[in-house]
């Protein structure tokens, strides 16, 4: 499936592959991440979230599993 950007004004398309691997190639390049089992916390919780837009976040427009796997970051909806 194609998803476009919600946040912009560019016409950007992404297939869900290529936001995986945007995803593992830019936490390739962090160093401060949370544990696996919080990550997997923390999407769980944003997949169930109403604010949620196919794999972005509504109200930040991160892409959730990027978001929720830095140890810095925290929910917009406070959450987590």
């Amino acid at each position: 499936m194609v998803k476009k950007c919600f946040g912009c004004a560019a016409k950007v398309t992404l297939s869900d592959q290529e936001i995986e691997e945007s995803i593992a190639e830019q936490l390739a390049l962090e160093f401060n991440l949370v544990a696996d089992d919080e990550w997997y916390r923390r999407q769980v919780i944003c997949e169930t979230c109403p604010q949620r837009v196919g794999p972005t976040c509504g109200k930040c427009g991160c892409y959730y599993k990027f978001r929720t796997a830095l140890a810095i970051k925290t929910c917009p909806e406070e959450k987590w």
